[in-house]
């Protein structure tokens, strides 16, 4: 019993002696032999209870980890399966049983490197499509940028990434709490964007539509957000509404067409083509290089023709029926004039000549219908 006791009790320096050994083949980077020490103390009886145990395997996983990236050797940053995270668990570990904060001033680097590791990790998953993988990474980083003893400012870009990472990975509740922090802080226009996308992937429209205007009064009525809510209004069956917030933004942004030009699409797509003429009209006082503007005002014209041709089947008056087919007749003409100014314009857009091709061969017009069809072919 006496010998069994002394035993027990040698093993302790014993295991001392190889914390010392552990570090001095972390720093030598002798990181297999390493590893091996390593997991033999983080179980043992009593080194496991070490708070220097824990601290230096997780520094074993950092400087594996960062020489390997460095010099592109995988067994070095692949010691571990999720080298990163071992080393953060490890550095977690330590810090809960450093009871007395011995080892605080040691670890406020190692967590900072930890934190950009995991960041530039999650950029890497990023960029390769990798879009779980880049959240995890990024959440970690933002998780260790908030241990108090850091004291680091909150670091905004990080979130926007791991937003971004939610996004894409379709975490929609992820992606909601990281962008509506950002949101708070007028962070940018694409965070009120992505915030309404995610609102409108969970059916809830109406906060759609409550963060849209927000972004609106926040950014200055940024284009891309009106747009973006005079359709969510449109397809919403309002289209008043979206007239309305058009018409509203056109007074305090008057030297932009695009909201013109919207105004006139929403006219047009409800079958009022004569104020939708009129909003195109305004357009093109301000951008005369906007083709579709050209294409639109033949399609009002053409539609506004076809529609006063067919109401003229039902009178019964002849006068009436002569008058009506006259303006219809004008119209086709008058479409036929902005169509041709269409044709003018200078574009290499395979799209737009389709449009134009169909639309000359609906006005009859077959000869250039069929030089368009040659230019969407790739010949001249």
């Amino acid at each position: 019993m006496l010998l069994l006791g002394y035993g027990c009790s040698s093993l302790v320096p014993l295991q001392k002696s190889k914390i010392i050994s552990l570090f001095h083949l972390i720093e030598t980077g002798k990181y297999a032999d390493a590893k091996e020490i390593a997991e033999e103390l983080i179980v043992g009886e009593h080194s496991s209870k070490w708070s220097n145990t824990w601290y230096a395997r997780g520094l074993l996983c950092q400087n594996a980890y960062r020489e390997g990236i460095k010099k592109n050797d995988e067994k070095l940053y692949k010691l571990y399966p999720d080298q990163l995270t071992t080393a953060w668990e490890s550095f977690e570990k330590a810090r809960l049983l450093d009871e007395k904060g011995r080892i605080e001033r040691q670890l406020t680097p190692k967590y900072i490197l930890l934190a950009n590791d995991f960041q530039e990790a999650g950029v890497s998953f990023f960029n390769n499509g990798h879009f779980q993988e880049a959240l995890n990474a990024f959440e970690k980083a933002l998780q260790i940028k908030q241990i108090p003893m850091l004291n680091i400012i909150e670091d905004t870009v990080l979130i926007h990434n791991t937003a971004l990472a939610a996004f894409e990975s379709r975490e929609w509740a992820k992606a909601a709490n990281y962008l509506n922090k950002l949101h708070s802080y007028s962070f940018s226009p694409n965070v009120t964007h992505l915030l309404c996308e995610v609102a409108l992937k969970t059916g809830d429209s109406l906060t759609a539509e409550k963060v849209l205007f927000e972004g609106i009064k926040k950014y200055d009525d940024d284009e891309i957000l009106v747009l973006q809510l005079s359709d969510l209004l449109y397809r919403r069956n309002e289209p008043d509404r979206a007239i309305r917030l058009l018409d509203e933004v056109s007074v305090r942004k008057p030297g932009n067409p695009v909201f013109h030009y919207t105004k006139g699409l929403i006219y047009q797509k409800s079958g009022n083509f004569s104020p939708a003429i009129e909003a195109y009209e305004q357009a093109l006082k301000l951008d005369t290089n906007n083709v579709m503007t050209y294409i639109n005002m033949a399609m009002c014209y053409f539609n506004k023709g076809v529609k006063t041709e067919e109401m003229s089947l039902d009178f019964s008056d002849n006068e009436a029926v002569k008058t009506a087919l006259k303006s219809s007749e004008n119209d086709f003409k008058t479409a036929l004039k902005w169509l041709d100014k269409a044709a003018e314009k200078n574009t290499s857009d395979p799209e737009i000549f389709k449009r134009i091709s169909e639309l000359y061969q609906a006005m009859r017009q077959s000869d250039k219908a069929k030089s368009y069809e040659k230019k969407i072919n790739g010949n001249p």
